[in-house]
């Protein structure tokens, strides 16, 4: 017989006796749930941030401290149970914790993009159905026959073998997306696989719940499996034949940019609670009804943004760790018989991981690939834990099998997903054995630029460096535009290849044009007024967290074939003085740094007033917006740039995108090279490679007439002598500065301690000290990455690295000379 609590319901508030008057605050309902739930909170996360470095998702922490507060271990202690976690409290633990939960669930079906699976093509499905079949399949062997006849607290066998079988077998969306977010793999490869595989079987889980409900009102009677069918397709036609007009009207007359109205987002939300309330009384399930409501509202902004942005902080950061630590509450480890239970899921974990990984090779999936995609396909969560509840409510089972699931469901999970985090290295993709460089670009070869605008103040910039660029039919430029957009409403990330629009009538502002529009249009104006063939525009749009939008970037250059990235700075310089920082776009830059399979430039644009390279572009698009399909070179576009060259790989990155630059017959180009005194020694193996690609600098400006190009050189033995020709370049008139990221080959900046000092060191030395604010100078600045050779963080310039100038050859490394001559005044 169960055992029985009886005891009076207590007040809600503290309206009785204090502790000064010899009460206690915890014999009221309030003050006691306000307790649990700080305890409950405090202990999850402090295990979550011991757990996290060991690549522990935040499930598993908050399981494992509900189980540390529970009857394993500290409710084993009679005094600390009677006063924190008392019977009497139970009920308004479950009460809130199943509340938040549903508008959890809710909030997973907003963000699910149920399109994804047919995207990602055959490869999701493929997956997908051969884990879940596999899965069933050996599920089913494991438990025929007598199995589980030792579990005394397992009532309608079939039944829970049958949902048992099922629950393992899938994959849900709902689990494996947080997991795939807390470890930045979202937009990677196998991110993507995995979510398509896991609507698979979702799909499959919702036919076996509502094939479930049938079944059971058919054993009461066939007009009650007639009436269960009717409600059900009931609740499926109002919310898709009214809730979801509702929605995308709401959509339409919320104006792009502006957030919607309180009263709509209250609706929704009101609305939830009376799905909820019908599909309980029908037998779906509350959060049944609710995933399904939440699939019916379009994700992403503004309505999915709106109601993510209700929910989020406090259902989902306060609730849905009650609901985890409710579980480990109602789970004792002391009680778990361990046998054939186990094995079925063990069984089930071998046919998810055999399954899996048979399609992927199949499929053509690389090996280790396959490994991690298997692993995390066998990840268990919110859904497991809400199927293993219902289990219980239903008197399925009882507490003792109840807490070998839960228990044999986090071990898999805290095995699992860190083995398949630690397997698969997304940056494996991007490592490419051929030189993507502007510097080992052939001559007859289009320069191929993947710029990355985070909204409309990157365009004027971008614009700037490519008409710098200097594109002509002969050497074009292929531009890829990638707007990066923080993902907000939504689960899965979006990857948007745009049409492409080139007719004049087509190209302009529309009345109701978005940022995204103006951002494509300008581009595209941009392409028109250029000469044929010589500048062709590609447009993307990717909407993912910044934690894993490096990937989107690194792997549209992968494909692309690109050989420069340009990136802008994530802080921006205001008119009125000041920068703006965006840190999320720091998050970018810096990933996209660490693994980028081709150069990288960083801009930092000084645009405020008329200095700087981009105040050029504002006088050329006026002057030449009704000329039509014409060459800005000749129509007004000037400017001065400089490289800085201390030499090594990124310096000569740097010298070759410059000289390319003074083939403009606006640009007046100079390269400044930085020699310490003779006091300071160097390597000879690096000074023959830099003298090599100087020398064949200077022979391409003596052979073209139509480059406007200087070497000069500066004489240095510490950095306050570097600072000072630095500081000497705001007089020198120059509207852009070019200078490579890394010098640690450098011997003046070996040992100085500016690193320690720098406020962005990802920039390198000089790059952080001519983009900080503290160093006020009018010109715009490019930092300049080479590609890491063979995939090493720092390639080291050898024989190897040699210059490839426009008649493929090499000049004879010359004897080394050094002039003393001050900084010329380079002026237009």
């Amino acid at each position: 017989m169960d055992n029985v609590n009886c005891y009076v319901v207590p007040q809600t508030t503290g309206s009785g006796r204090n502790i000064f008057q010899g009460g206690s605050p915890l014999s009221s309902s309030l003050p006691l749930l306000g307790v649990q739930l700080v305890l409950i909170v405090g202990v999850t996360r402090v295990l979550y941030f011991l757990l996290r470095p060991l690549k522990q998702p935040r499930v598993v922490s908050e399981i494992v401290g509900g189980i540390i507060l529970g009857p394993s271990l500290l409710c084993r202690n009679d005094e600390f149970r009677q006063l924190v976690f008392p019977p009497r409290g139970e009920p308004v633990l479950n009460t809130v914790a199943t509340f938040g939960l549903m508008y959890v669930i809710f909030l997973i079906g907003v963000r699910m993009d149920p399109r994804l699976a047919a995207r990602s093509g055959k490869k999701g499905v493929v997956i997908g159905l051969s884990g879940f079949l596999l899965a069933l399949a050996l599920t089913a062997v494991g438990s025929k026959g007598d199995a589980l006849a030792e579990e005394q607290d397992v009532s309608k066998r079939f039944t829970f073998l049958f949902a048992l079988a099922a629950s393992l077998s899938v994959t849900s969306f709902a689990v494996l997306s947080p997991i795939l977010s807390e470890l930045d793999l979202l937009n990677s490869d196998l991110g993507r696989i995995a979510m398509s595989a896991s609507m698979t079987t979702d799909g499959i889980a919702w036919l076996i719940m509502v094939g479930y409900v049938l079944t059971e009102a058919y054993l009461v009677s066939p007009a009650t499996s007639l009436w269960a069918f009717m409600s059900v397709a009931a609740l499926v036609a109002f919310i898709l034949l009214v809730v979801r007009p509702i929605a995308l009207l709401v959509i339409e007359r919320t104006p792009p940019g502006h957030p919607v109205d309180e009263t709509y987002v209250f609706f929704f939300l009101l609305i939830v609670l009376l799905v909820g309330l019908y599909s309980d009384i029908i037998g779906t399930n509350s959060f049944h009804g609710a995933l399904m409501l939440g699939l019916a509202i379009p994700d992403g902004p503004p309505l999915g943004t709106a109601l993510g942005e209700k929910i989020e902080a406090m259902v989902s950061g306060l609730i849905l760790p009650l609901y985890y630590a409710m579980t480990g509450l109602s789970t004792d480890v002391w009680e778990i018989h361990w046998g054939r239970l186990q094995l079925v899921m063990i069984l089930a974990w071998f046919g998810k991981l055999v399954g899996v990984m048979a399609s992927s090779l199949y499929l053509e999936i690389p090996f280790l690939d396959a490994v991690s995609l298997s692993l995390f396909m066998n990840s268990k969560g919110i859904v497991e834990i809400i199927t293993f509840t219902f289990f219980v409510t239903n008197k399925l089972i009882g507490k003792h099998t109840f807490s070998a699931l839960v228990c044999s469901s986090v071990a898999n999970t805290a095995l699992s997903v860190p083995l398949a985090g630690w397997l698969y290295d997304p940056a494996r993709r991007y490592a490419v054995y051929k030189r993507r460089t502007v510097q080992h670009l052939k001559a007859d070869a289009d320069l191929r630029i993947l710029a990355c605008v985070h909204d409309e103040s990157h365009v004027q910039g971008t614009l700037a460096l490519l008409e710098a660029s200097h594109a002509t039919p002969q050497t074009p430029i292929g531009l890829y535009l990638l707007q990066l957009v923080e993902i907000a409403g939504r689960s899965a990330p979006v990857f948007i290849p745009h049409k492409l629009r080139r007719s004049t009538s087509s190209v302009g502002p529309a009345p109701t044009s978005t940022d995204s529009d103006r951002i494509i249009n300008a581009f595209f104006q941009y392409e028109q007024r250029q000469p044929e063939g010589a500048v062709a525009v590609h447009p993307f749009t990717t909407i993912s967290p910044y934690s894993s939008m490096h990937d989107e970037v690194c792997r549209l250059a992968v494909d692309k074939r690109t050989s420069l990235i340009l990136l802008h700075y994530h802080k921006r310089h205001m008119l009125t003085g000041g920068m703006r920082a965006a840190m999320g776009l720091r998050v970018v830059n810096r990933k996209v740094l660490e693994v980028a399979p081709c150069s990288v430039g960083v801009f930092v644009d000084r645009n405020a007033g008329n200095v700087g390279l981009s105040a050029f572009i504002l006088q050329d698009h006026s002057t030449s917006s009704s000329s039509g399909r014409s060459s800005l070179s000749g129509m007004g576009f000037r400017a001065a740039v400089a490289a800085l060259f201390f030499g090594g790989g990124d310096d000569r990155e740097a010298l070759a995108y410059v000289t390319r630059m003074a083939r403009h017959p606006g640009s007046k180009a100079a390269v400044i090279r930085f020699l310490p005194t003779r006091g300071i020694k160097d390597d000879p193996a690096d000074r023959r490679v830099d003298n090599r690609a100087i020398e064949e600098v200077k022979a391409l400006s003596a052979r073209s007439k139509y480059m406007n190009l200087q070497v000069q050189e500066e004489l240095v033995g510490d950095m306050e002598k570097i600072v000072e020709v630095l500081r000497g370049l705001d007089k020198a008139g120059y509207d852009l500065v070019i200078v490579g990221m890394r010098h640690r080959w450098y011997p003046v900046m070996s040992a100085n301690g500016l690193s320690d000092w720098s406020e962005c060191p990802e920039l390198g030395v000089i790059g952080d000290l001519l983009a900080s604010s503290d160093f006020d100078t009018p010109y715009s600045v490019l930092i300049m990455k080479q590609q890491d050779q063979g995939g090493l963080n720092a390639a080291v310039p050898g024989a190897q690295d040699v210059w490839h100038g426009d008649d493929g050859g090499a000049a004879p490394a010359p004897e080394r000379t050094m002039t003393t001559a001050g900084s010329s005044k380079f002026r237009q």
